[in-house]
């Protein structure tokens, strides 16, 4: 009888382990996660920086995004305006990934 009372306490005591680590790692999962912005805001976003930037704000830059992922394309002066537009756009929130289309004029 104590044999089995000890047992008893034995998996009980597991369970509420592994319960418990199974809990702190779906709160430890759901902090490391982004929030992923919706594709529409993360372009106006996107845009109103570029339109906010001195030497970028006189370039027609089309911008599409798709799932966090951003593309550029449009036609530039210089090779230097080409990786301002990376550098500001790498900075806006939700922009996942960037592929700079940009070409020098």
């Amino acid at each position: 009888m104590f044999k089995s009372k000890l047992l008893g306490k034995i998996l009980i005591g597991i369970g509420l382990v592994a319960a418990l680590s199974a809990c702190e790692t779906t709160q430890n999962g759901g902090n490391r996660r982004k929030v992923q912005l919706d594709d529409s805001v993360v372009t106006a976003k996107v845009k109103e920086a570029l339109a906010k930037d001195p030497t970028l704000q006189k370039y027609d830059i089309q911008v599409q995004t798709v799932s966090g992922k951003v593309v550029l394309r449009g036609r530039v002066d210089s090779i230097n305006d080409v990786y301002r537009a990376a550098e500001v756009v790498n900075r806006v929130e939700g922009v996942q990934f960037l592929l700079n289309d940009l070409s020098e004029k």
